[in-house]
């Protein structure tokens, strides 16, 4: 796809993103967009097949409802967590390709905790508009302690989780996100698709804002933002 081509699909995304975004009480809402890429070696395939770089694309039409500077932070992790290039509508070509899998080896372990703690230091005490993170991945963790402790500890930030699980996995933990006691605030949502390069554009975005709102509510009530 040319770049013009490239950029023409990024606006169309965005204006379906907006019709998602508008059917919610989320307007003047503004938000750092992050989206979290699991690189456990079962995502190898997603990662070759374009099935990433689709979703960067799609994320990246979120972002420019959402975010002020039209750009996503994005965060790797596996066994250790990397903060890496953000995407934005310039640099999307050949994203993936360039700024993760050249860089880096598709073959960790998962662990969310690692990928928290990168969030936990960049947008815990950040100045301006809250960070709602997309967080996807395709296993469930081996450091479930050590997650729940920072997403508790986090539920006092201005940052909103946004899960996604993909693939064949029940992901058995964060279904109970929802009820995950100690927290301030629900600061976390879980969407299951086992296929997300086949769904629909308006059902991600749908699927994805769906708890927004009222995170919004309730952290603007506890004075969070």
């Amino acid at each position: 796809m040319s770049v013009s081509l490239l950029k023409n699909k990024v606006v169309d995304l965005s204006k379906k993103a907006k019709i998602e975004i508008d059917k919610l009480p989320l307007s003047n809402t503004s938000a750092q967009v992050v989206l979290v890429l699991d690189i456990s070696k079962s995502m190898n395939r997603l990662y070759k097949n374009g099935v990433v770089q689709n979703l960067v694309q799609r994320i990246l039409g979120l972002a420019m409802n959402l975010d002020d500077d039209g750009c996503i932070d994005v965060i790797l992790f596996g066994t250790r967590a990397y903060n890496i290039k953000s995407a934005t509508i310039d640099n999307l070509d050949g994203y993936v390709d360039r700024e993760i899998t050249s860089k880096y080896r598709i073959v960790e372990a998962t662990r969310y905790s690692e990928a928290l703690n990168v969030i936990k230091d960049k947008y815990q005490n950040a100045k301006g508009d809250p960070a709602f993170v997309v967080f996807v991945t395709d296993g469930n963790n081996s450091d479930k302690r050590d997650t729940t402790n920072l997403i508790t500890e986090l539920s006092h930030s201005p940052i909103f989780f946004q899960f996604v699980g993909i693939g064949q996995e029940t992901f058995p933990y964060l279904n109970k996100l929802d009820d995950l006691p100690g927290r301030f605030i629900d600061n976390a949502g879980f969407m299951k698709v086992e296929d997300i390069d086949s769904l629909d554009d308006h059902q991600l975005y749908s699927g994805l804002l769906n708890e927004f709102p009222d995170w919004i509510k309730e952290a603007k009530r506890k004075g969070l933002i």
